[in-house]
């Protein structure tokens, strides 16, 4: 049942099922629109739902293999325009359907029905660099021209493929380096850690590949692993010199420009401009890539919260006000998975705490007194919503509340911090340990704070693997911090 339930859902994304595909009243039909409803989940449902009378529920077997066949024809047929689908597949698809057209009119002998499909199928394969493709339809149009006994074109074909093996003999070993690395780097930390020690020759070799070939596989092959690399030790600044270099190569490269990614690198780019703290480079190219993405998509809203975070990091507060008034009036936002939307939640109410605007729709106090209990792997949000507590209590000068809140701060790090990609959050917590200490009073907690915060400052932010969520940079946390406890002292004056 999980597989026709996926095989539907692909389906479903795709533009559905043409209603002539199932007989109206038949058990596959009414199969197919209870998954959808989400009435049925397994077995055990689809019998409930599909057969009053028990004895009837072995035919469920049959039903499901009927529903499934029909679900498989039509993988053939579905929306070729959707807009989640790259524009690249679709070709690719193409290319290969003409192909097998091409082939079935071969084996029935009509070589001259075959031959203008094949052509039009190495055409286009050729444009967008699917190299196997252009193998499979070379080798078939050579099989044409024997059969039509058609000599020069025969040799012409032959010498086509015979310069094509260079190619595809580099696209298939950069393939295979990838997926060997892919499969170590999926294993143990240990394990990964071993690989890791040979990552830079495999990216040599990866590299010299490329550089040999000028395929897009080979390209991209090394593109990818080379991101994972620098996400995985948390070298974003490596990342924005990739993604940098990256641009330039797709102007030179034709080839390589029609399939790439360009939304994914552009994605990567802004993600690694607020990693790497190049934050004003970065809330240009925010703005600047933009309208690549469909506000309908998860991928804006991932975008979006980039785009927010640099807004923030920058202290451009009302640049970020609208940008989470944008989202949050963006009706897609209930589509979003529901962490997605926890985020969200919490990146507004930190807005409002640190620039409040009195027509914000989020209550960041509520967030405070009602917080969600996250699980170990949503850590971050634990440290981030135990922060907003201890500056709520300092908002309202509640100095008992905030005692209580920075000793609880306290215990925690005990707990959970002990890798080292906790070190900026413990440091921060250290720093409110220090305003218990020195009484709230701003010049002692100002002097005695001053070497935690200078080590602060020299403190890299985590690796992407184990990243944490610092919604508002924990300097400048800090620098309210101290803003609002000189402000007290004179307000009691």
């Amino acid at each position: 049942m999980e597989e026709l339930i996926k095989l539907i859902q692909i389906i479903e994304k795709r533009g559905g099922l043409p209603a002539h595909t199932l007989n109206n009243n038949s058990k596959e039909k009414k199969l197919y629109s209870e998954i959808i409803k989400g009435r049925i989940t397994d077995e055990a449902t689809a019998i409930l739902v599909l057969y009053t009378d028990a004895k009837e529920k072995s035919g469920l077997k049959m039903v499901k293999s009927r529903l499934r066949k029909k679900l498989m024809n039509q993988l053939f047929f579905i929306d070729e325009n959707n807009e989640q689908v790259q524009s690249s597949h679709i070709v690719e698809q193409t290319c290969l359907s003409k192909f097998l057209q091409a082939r079935i009119l071969l084996d029935a002998g009509a070589n001259d029905l075959a031959l203008p499909l094949l052509k039009q199928s190495l055409s286009k394969s050729k444009e967008y660099d699917f190299n196997y493709i252009s193998s499979l339809c070379l080798r078939a149009i050579i099989q044409a021209y024997v059969n039509l006994k058609e000599r020069n074109l025969f040799y012409k074909a032959a010498e086509q493929l015979k310069s094509l093996g260079a190619k595809l003999t580099a696209d298939q070993e950069s393939e295979m380096i990838f997926s060997e690395a892919n499969i170590e780097l999926s294993r143990s930390v240990v394990s990964r850690k071993d690989y890791i020690q040979l990552i830079d020759s495999v990216l040599s070799k990866m590299n010299a590949i490329w550089q040999q070939a000028k395929t897009f596989e080979t390209f991209n092959n090394y593109y990818r692993l080379s991101m994972w690399l620098h996400e995985l030790n948390g070298n974003f600044d490596e990342i924005v010199t990739l993604t940098e270099k990256s641009q330039q190569i797709l102007k030179e490269h034709s080839n390589i420009a029609k399939r790439f990614d360009h939304r994914y690198n552009h994605f990567i780019q802004v993600y690694a401009h607020l990693r790497a703290k190049k934050i004003e480079e970065g809330l240009v190219l925010a703005n600047t890539y933009l309208h690549y993405f469909n506000p309908s998509s998860n991928n804006w809203f991932a975008y979006m919260e980039n785009y927010t975070l640099l807004a923030v990091h920058a202290k451009k507060y009302e640049v970020a006000h609208t940008l989470f008034h944008q989202v949050q009036s963006n009706p897609f936002i209930k589509k979003i998975n529901k962490l997605a939307q926890e985020r969200w939640t919490l990146l507004g109410a930190y807005l409002q705490f640190i620039a409040p605007q009195s027509d914000s729709p989020v209550k960041w106090q509520n967030l405070v007194h009602n917080s969600p209990s996250y699980s170990k792997d949503k850590e971050g949000f634990n440290v981030a919503i135990l922060i907003l507590q201890v500056m709520y209590y300092l908002e309202i000068m509640d100095y008992e509340a905030l005692e209580y809140r920075v000793d609880s701060l306290k215990k925690y790090a005990q707990h959970h911090f002990k890798d080292s990609f906790s070190e900026r959050s413990r440091i921060f917590f250290k720093l409110l340990a220090v305003l218990v200490r020195s009484n709230f009073e701003y010049t002692t907690t100002q002097k005695k704070a001053q070497y935690l915060f200078n080590k602060l400052q020299r403190t890299p932010t985590p690796g992407d693997a184990y990243a944490e969520i610092e919604i508002i940079p924990y300097e400048h946390l800090w620098e309210f911090v101290l803003d609002r406890i000189k402000k007290a002292a004179l307000y009691a004056k």
